[in-house]
C-alpha cells in the first residue's frame, strides 16, 4: 500500500533526531561521497541560486558550501524536524518549508536544483518533475541522487538480503521505528525502472536526462538538464 505524504511527512519527523547517524552508520559513510560526486556534476558556478529540495538535515547544502563555490543556498522539505536539525548544523542557511508537489517558489527562481535520497518519497513523482522544471531556469540543471537496483545478479542479492533484513533490523533498534526502515527498501524497488522513468523526465519538459550510477549501481545521480 502506497504511503501518502502525510504519513511520509510523520516518519520523517519521527526518525530526524537519529537520522543523520543511521545514515553514516547503515551506508558505512557511502553516502558522503556520493554527495560530493553529485555535487560535482551540478557544476555550479558562482553566484547561482541552488534549491536543496527535500534537504532534511542539510547534508547536501553543507557539502556544497564545502566547495568554496558562493552560490545562494536555499533548503526545502515538509519535515519540520529535520529541517531543525538542518537549521542547527547550519544556522547561515536559508530554509523554507516546501512540498514538492507544490513549490512555493516563482518560475525559473534557481539555477541548480539538487534533491538527495528525497525523490523516492513524492508520491506523485511526475508533478514533482513538473515543479521542478517549473522554478528551474533555461539552461539550469536538477540533480536527482537516489538509490537505485545493481544490475550485476550476485551484488543484486547481497544488496537486497542487507537492504531487506539487516538495515531494517539495526535502524529499527536505534531509531525505535522499525517501520520508517522496512519502507525504505519497500520505495526503492517500487521506483519506476530507468526507461520509466527517463520518459517521466522528458515528460516534466527536461531536454535530458544524463544517469550516473555509483557503487556497483547502489545509488544513481540522475542529471535533468532543461
Amino acid at each position: 500500500m502506497e504511503k501518502k505524504s502525510k504519513d511520509i511527512q510523520q516518519m520523517f519527523d519521527d526518525i530526524a533526531p537519529k537520522y543523520d547517524f543511521l545514515n553514516r552508520a547503515l551506508s558505512f559513510r557511502t553516502d558522503v561521497a556520493w554527495r560530493k560526486k553529485a555535487i560535482k556534476l551540478m557544476d555550479v558556478q558562482d553566484g547561482q541560486t541552488v534549491l536543496d529540495l527535500a534537504c532534511g538535515t542539510a547534508d547536501m547544502m553543507i557539502e556544497l558550501t564545502k566547495t568554496g563555490k558562493a552560490a545562494i543556498l536555499i533548503g526545502g522539505d515538509f519535515s519540520h524536524n529535520m529541517m531543525k536539525i538542518g537549521k542547527q548544523k547550519m544556522p547561515e542557511g536559508i530554509f523554507s518549508v516546501s512540498d514538492a508537489h507544490c513549490l512555493p517558489f516563482k518560475d525559473k527562481s534557481f539555477d541548480r536544483i539538487m534533491i538527495a535520497f528525497g525523490f523516492r518519497n513524492v508520491t506523485d513523482k511526475a508533478q514533482g518533475l513538473r515543479e521542478m522544471h517549473r522554478v528551474l531556469r533555461d539552461g539550469g540543471r536538477a540533480c536527482i541522487l537516489e538509490f537505485s537496483q545493481p544490475q550485476n545478479p550476485f551484488f543484486a542479492w547481497v544488496y537486497r538480503l542487507y537492504f531487506t533484513k539487516i538495515l531494517p533490523f539495526i535502524g529499527g533498534l536505534i531509531s525505535g521505528n522499525r517501520k520508517a526502515y522496512e519502507y525504505l527498501p519497500e520505495s526503492v524497488y517500487k521506483f519506476p525502472p530507468r526507461d520509466a522513468y527517463r520518459k517521466m523526465i522528458l515528460e516534466a519538459g527536461f531536454r535530458e536526462a544524463e544517469f550516473n550510477p555509483f557503487t556497483f549501481g547502489i545509488c544513481d545521480a540522475t542529471i535533468c538538464r532543461k
